[in-house]
């Protein structure tokens, strides 16, 4: 029987921290209202109080504000009379070391407190007076097991991949996404239309999201949006862009079906090494010529159904991609009945035309079948990279599964490593070849993914590297290359088998920050990660 939970997700106004006692007099009758309409579990948006931009620690300290220990007590007496789950986003004083920390609070329908979360990928000005958490707390309750994160934690996989893992089932973004745009219509934010339905979509789970709107200290504006995302990454409701409401909507915890592909950590050993250490690190200290850099990718959506048309569409494609200026072309997985033979004759293709194509391939060996990437380049077999995680739920006897993690290796277009099948949908094993020094992600897929595109742009926008992918030819588009910044730089038209190519440059893979303070490698907290890599 279906737990049906009612939510309220409440988009307050954005206000300044000299308006910290109207924000939280508002928040609390919001509070009152979504309780009213039914709400078993209401979500407040980052720093609902006192502010988000706090100028600095001097400016905080003078406002006046309510003693940490005061606000807590209020909150938790809200929950308490009305009966309600309250996540609500604060600022709170870390007791040991006295700096600040951007939280989310949790109380029961009891009034008491049941989890915390700090902040801990801090955005750009938030490391002036706020100190990074590192704890990932996930809490059973009547309205599931629920997991909390804030705003830009959304945007490293590893803090709601913890949270999956310790099995959440809902989680609750307390989020200030800021945006621009003339007008409100044109408002969005990458967490809106890729990051958080991806991270619904990865782990299986409910995403409850609070925003903000309108604008804070004149610079800020906020997208609003708020809403619910269901476990396969579809937004079941989302709030306007600027409107000062409640968002409320029915979910089932029990539908959360957790990772769409099982996780395999004994090959996310990378999650957990040192920063110093990384491949990755080693590569942002090279020395690098933007002119020398620059080079063309391309990725190809063809037909699969028939065997050999598949390998001359891919034949033909590649030909006149390579005229185009291609230097790697990425194909999909063909269903051949002769794999050898298909890769003789693109192996022998790209001898004659130069250049390199990385496609997937099923090969039997030993009596197993595998489902294989391979990198051809100048006519020599670069690399050959058996899939390692499959998609839940597929037959047993689809594929065996490959034991070793992809390596990177360098082509003419740069450093490069291979996503293949349903590798793409899990976030362990992009992030550790970006850790791994990949500033190329090519992703060969066997089939129709839903969200080929979101994903594709999560995977180059958390880890700040090009991502190129290629599906069979459907309904939708199966061929895509995105940027570092999650920019889609090419994409094919929907069901027709043809091929895109863009142009790219590696010098934007060595730049690494999101924001001013706020960077994808530095800001990790490796050592905060070893249940993601622990058998």
């Amino acid at each position: 029987m279906a737990r049906r939970v009612r939510v309220a997700c409440l988009q307050l106004p954005a206000r300044d921290l000299e308006d910290a006692a109207a924000a939280l007099e508002h928040a609390l009758r919001r509070i009152g209202e979504a309780a009213a309409g039914g709400a078993r579990l209401v979500v407040l948006p980052e720093c609902t109080y006192p502010a988000y931009f706090l100028r600095s620690r001097e400016a905080y300290d003078a406002a006046g504000l309510l003693p940490d220990a005061e606000l807590l007590t209020l909150l938790g007496d809200r929950a308490r009379r009305h009966g309600i789950y309250l996540a609500a986003g604060v600022v709170l004083t870390d007791p040991e070391s006295g700096r600040l920390h951007n939280a989310g609070v949790l109380f029961g329908p009891d009034g008491r407190e049941l989890a915390r979360h700090a902040k801990s990928f801090l955005w750009h000005f938030d490391t002036v007076w706020f100190q990074p958490g590192g704890r990932f707390p996930v809490v059973e309750t009547e309205v599931g097991r629920l997991g909390m994160l804030i705003c830009a934690d959304g945007r490293q996989p590893e803090v709601a991949r913890s949270l999956a893992v310790q099995g959440a089932q809902v989680l609750l973004d307390l989020t200030a996404w800021v945006t621009w745009g003339t007008r409100p219509q044109e408002f969005q934010s990458p967490h809106c239309t890729h990051l958080m339905p991806v991270r619904a979509l990865e782990n299986g789970v409910w995403v409850v999201a609070a925003d903000k709107v309108g604008v804070e200290a004149d610079s800020i504006v906020y997208t609003g949006r708020s809403g619910v995302i269901d476990p396969w990454g579809r937004w079941t409701v989302q709030g306007s862009p600027d409107g000062d409401e409640v968002v409320f909507a029915e979910i089932d915890p029990d539908a959360a079906p957790g990772p769409p592909a099982a996780r395999r950590p004994v090959l996310y050993a990378d999650l957990t090494r040192e920063t110093a250490e990384l491949p990755a690190m080693a590569r942002l200290r090279e020395p690098l010529v933007p002119d020398a850099a620059a080079g063309c990718v391309a990725a190809v959506q063809v037909e699969t159904a028939r065997p050999g048309a598949a390998v001359e569409a891919v034949r033909r494609l590649y030909c006149t991609l390579r005229g185009q200026g291609a230097q790697v072309v990425v194909a999909p997985t063909l269903v051949e009945p002769d794999g050898g033979d298909a890769l003789s004759a693109l192996r022998e293709l790209t001898r004659r035309e130069g250049g390199a194509l990385v496609l997937g391939l099923r090969e039997e060996r030993d009596g197993a079948a595998y489902l294989t990437g391979y990198l051809l380049e100048d006519g020599r077999v670069r690399l050959v990279h058996r899939a390692t995680h499959a998609l839940r739920g597929a037959p047993a006897e689809a594929f065996d599964l490959g034991d070793a993690p992809c390596p990177v290796v360098e082509t003419a277009a740069g450093s490069v490593g291979l996503l293949v099948g349903a590798e793409g949908l899990v976030p362990e094993v992009s992030r550790s070849l970006m850790l791994r020094g990949a500033e190329f992600l090519l992703w060969t897929a066997p089939a129709r993914y839903g969200m080929l595109d979101a994903v594709a742009r999560t995977r180059a926008d958390e880890n700040r590297v090009y991502v190129a992918a290629a599906a069979p030819a459907g309904g939708e588009s199966g061929a895509l290359v995105v940027g570092p910044q999650a920019q889609v730089l090419a994409v094919a038209l929907a069901g027709r088998p043809m091929g895109v190519t863009a142009q790219v440059n590696r010098a934007l893979t060595r730049w690494k920050d999101m924001a001013p303070g706020t960077n994808v490698l530095t800001n990790r907290l490796p050592g905060r990660y070893g249940p993601l890599a622990a058998p």
